[in-house]
């Protein structure tokens, strides 16, 4: 990690809960050091993007503020918003298909389906969500999804799913392996 990357990332964990700090420093390094560059947001509050340049694709993001996710048990909570892109992933634990449904019903089902955008060059790139009935949602991979309800157990599986995530640019854009 640069100095420039180094001091983006203090600034934000000097502004989480302290029992997140550990959480979002590992995720941070660990995302640079697969090659992910840390970007600033013009935003109000500060955001963070983690971007592969080669790949035009942001893995991870950062915000201050957990989104609201009524209807899940959460409330308002002060949880630092942590958003992933793991659509190339096969399997994940509950937390991060959680994050999918939430996404999808968030906007009642408005946002689901092929954008019909051209960037999925063979197959549909995206998250499928199967709820109990069997009817099966898409999302298109595009979107980073918002992980709710997360604590530092879930820094090992997040690097898995970031790994898979980046193997799959990797095959897709005929890159270098980072780890």
């Amino acid at each position: 990690m640069n100095d420039k990357q180094a001091i983006l990332i203090e600034e934000y964990i000097a502004l989480i809960p302290e029992r997140f700090r550990k959480l979002f420093n590992e995720l941070a390094e660990y995302a640079v050091y697969l090659g992910y560059n840390p970007i600033r947001n013009k935003t109000q509050d500060l955001t963070i993007d983690f971007k592969k340049n080669k790949y035009k694709a942001t893995i991870m993001k950062f915000g201050l503020k957990e989104p609201k996710h009524d209807g899940f048990g959460c409330g308002e909570r002060d949880n630092p918003d942590l958003r992933l892109r793991f659509f190339a992933c096969e399997g994940y634990s509950e937390i991060f298909q959680n994050g999918i449904k939430h996404v999808i019903e968030e906007f009642d089902g408005k946002y689901t389906g092929c954008y019909g955008c051209g960037r999925c060059k063979g197959g549909l790139e995206g998250y499928t969500y199967i709820y109990p009935d069997g009817r099966k949602v898409f999302r298109c991979g595009r979107e980073l999804i918002a992980i709710v309800d997360y604590d530092e157990t879930v820094i090992e599986e997040i690097k898995k799913l970031m790994i898979e995530q980046d193997d799959f640019y990797r095959d897709k854009f005929g890159k270098v392996k980072y780890y």
